[in-house]
């Protein structure tokens, strides 16, 4: 259980970071923390995983890219969605990156590695990467497990970007390209539409985000990916233009979730007696012009169009 490990760090006088595991900012965030505090302990989780009651239980003295835990000394943020409660705040809604701010509380402002990891969090969460080392890092870091990114977290705040070069992250970052190449294969089997809904019946192990955004670059104005991760849980993830009139966090926060106006998404729970209510509830919201179904349409009581895929899984979050 992690709270050993952090109970463990505790004792030892070691301080302890709880950052985002989902994509390059938040274990840019660490790895910032990990560079100021050598020998800190890290955990990494979800927006969800700070409801648990050991998270809660913790006095965190660092935290990044996260809803605050309840009690911390330290949180550096940038999502819209999520209230301000630590000691000492870095927030702000307007920031690029969570990297950003928490290369400024932690210090670090003036130090080259810490200056690598905060443009290639600001690149990814924009989804305007330019560096192909940074994109690698991407791909590495939506496909790994909490211990590959783990590893990943001491790697990049020793050497910055040039860690990419080196394993793990070089291997990380191959698979990361072959489920690159998948994304770009459904992206191109959906037509470019300005508002595109899609329903994932189960998880093809894939970074839905990363379609999201190559759709996004087709043209889209407006996407909306609602993914069956189980029996009774799915997962939203909204990209919408920056520009334009549609605004995801509003989407995600709707469906119990939070994010950004761009960016959001959105851990959904099903009745037990009524599994297929989420569907239907952000169909209603949203009243989509059509629905493209990554699979069959079996059983599904809409008009739906089938987009078909063969893959295999993935860690991705």
């Amino acid at each position: 259980m992690p709270l050993f490990g952090v109970i463990a760090a505790k004792l030892a006088k070691r301080p302890v970071a709880l950052c985002d595991a989902g994509d390059v900012d938040g274990i840019a965030s660490a790895a910032l923390f990990k560079r100021r505090h050598p020998n800190g302990y890290v955990e990494l989780a979800g927006p969800t995983d700070v409801r648990r009651w050991w998270v809660k239980l913790v006095r965190w003295d660092f935290v990044a890219d996260l809803p605050c835990p309840g009690r911390a000394k330290i949180r550096a943020d940038h999502h819209k969605t999520n209230k301000p409660c630590a000691e000492a705040e870095f927030y702000d809604p307007e920031a690029p990156a969570s990297a950003v701010l928490a290369a400024r509380a932690l210090g670090l402002e003036g130090d080259e590695v810490a200056r690598q990891l905060v443009e290639a969090a600001v690149q990814t969460d924009t989804a305007h990467v330019t560096d192909p080392k940074i994109k690698l890092l991407d791909l590495a870091v939506r496909y790994a497990g909490k211990r590959q990114k783990l590893v990943a977290v001491e790697k990049l705040a020793q050497k910055g970007l040039a860690a990419v070069d080196e394993e793990p992250l070089r291997s990380m970052a191959e698979r990361g390209l072959e489920k690159d190449q998948l994304v770009a294969q459904i992206a191109g089997s959906i037509p470019a539409e300005e508002t595109l809904f899609i329903y994932s019946p189960t998880h093809l192990g894939i970074s839905y985000r990363l379609l999201a955004i190559e759709l996004e670059r087709k043209g889209a104005k407006f996407v909306n990916i609602l993914v069956r991760r189980g029996w009774r849980t799915y997962r939203l993830y909204c990209g919408a233009h920056r520009d334009g009139p549609h605004d995801c966090a509003e989407v995600a926060t709707r469906m119990g979730g939070g994010g950004h106006k761009y960016a959001a998404g959105a851990l959904i729970k099903a009745p037990l007696l009524d599994l297929e209510k989420p569907l239907r509830d952000l169909l209603a919201a949203l009243r989509p012009p059509a629905v493209y179904v990554l699979g069959d349409c079996n059983n599904l009581k809409m008009p739906c169009r089938s987009i078909q895929v063969m893959t295999r899984g993935s860690n991705e979050r």
